[in-house]
This record gives C-alpha cells, sequence and structure tokens, in this order.
C-alpha cells in the first residue's frame, strides 16, 4: 500500500514538472526585434520547433461572450417582454450610436432563436423573437452556446420603448 501511494506520488511529481518544463514555465521572455522574430519551443525531449512572431494577440476583435465594449444594455424599464412566454430571450444591449440592438440568447442541441424588427413608431420598436425546437421525440445533441442577433433600426432608440412579441 505504501509503494503504491509513493508510486503515485512519484509519477504525479513527475508529469506535473514535465508539463512545466513543456510550457516554458520559468524561461526567460523573448525579445526581438521585430514580428519576424525566430523563437523556439520544446515539444518533446530532445527535439526543438521553430515558431515565427510574437504569440496571437488576446484582444483582437470583439468578445465573444458578454456585452461589446462601447454597447449599452437597453433598460429593463424599456423593455415591455410581457408579449413573449416563458423561456424566451429578453436581454438587449444598444450600439453606441443607438442604430443597432442586439438580443442576446442561448440556443443549442435542437433550439434555435431568430429575431427580427417589426413596426417602428416614434414611440415604441416592436422586436418578433421565435424560437423553433425540435419535434418530439427527436434526439438533439447536448450542447449550450450563447449568440447575438443584430437587430438594425431605421432610427436611434433614444427614449422609445422595444416590444417583444412572439413572431
Amino acid at each position: 500500500m505504501r509503494t503504491t501511494k509513493l508510486l503515485g506520488t512519484g509519477l504525479l511529481l513527475l508529469t506535473v514538472t514535465a508539463c512545466a518544463a513543456n510550457s516554458g514555465a520559468g524561461a526567460p521572455a523573448a525579445s526581438g526585434s521585430g514580428p519576424e522574430t525566430p523563437t523556439t519551443s520544446a515539444s518533446a525531449p530532445g527535439t526543438v520547433t521553430p515558431t515565427l512572431g510574437p504569440p496571437p494577440s488576446q484582444t483582437v476583435g470583439r468578445p465573444t461572450q458578454g456585452i461589446a465594449p462601447g454597447d449599452d444594455v437597453v433598460a429593463e424599464t424599456q423593455v415591455d417582454a410581457r408579449g413573449l412566454p416563458e423561456g424566451y430571450p429578453r436581454s438587449l444591449t444598444r450600439s453606441l450610436d443607438g442604430r443597432t440592438l442586439t438580443l442576446q440568447a442561448e440556443e443549442g442541441g435542437c433550439r434555435r432563436v431568430s429575431a427580427h424588427v417589426g413596426d417602428q413608431t416614434a414611440q415604441q420598436v416592436v422586436v418578433l423573437v421565435a424560437v423553433m425546437s425540435a419535434p418530439k421525440g427527436q434526439m438533439c445533441p447536448d450542447y449550450i452556446r450563447e449568440i447575438k442577433v443584430p437587430l438594425v433600426l431605421a432610427a436611434p432608440l433614444g427614449t422609445r420603448t422595444v416590444v417583444l412579441r412572439q413572431g
């Protein structure tokens, strides 16, 4: 029993050490003069794999989840979702210029969410939201992903009310 524990602990220590060595932990940062500076990384004992350029940027583009920088959440007091059934998405953001609303929703498996802008008046903007599900008994994959449905308005939202309806 004691030998098994010692062997297990030794293997765990060896694995952690090998992973730290392969990830470059503790290695000095590469300093180069430009984007074509070759660097090397060890992928297996005794081999060196050259790579070119700096590591990919972590801040390119807009985020894939959450609210994009500069966008604004539409206040709940400005959204009338009484016409939507339970389980329909209700979360809206607006762009800086107020001309684009984004409906944030979760879909997955056989559930699909879509939306489009309906009537627009000086007092309100109607957004028709549809949620399609698979027929009863159909097998569906088990996953969920966050989606964003852009809704382009004819004029900035301003103080108009957003009315969410099934459709």
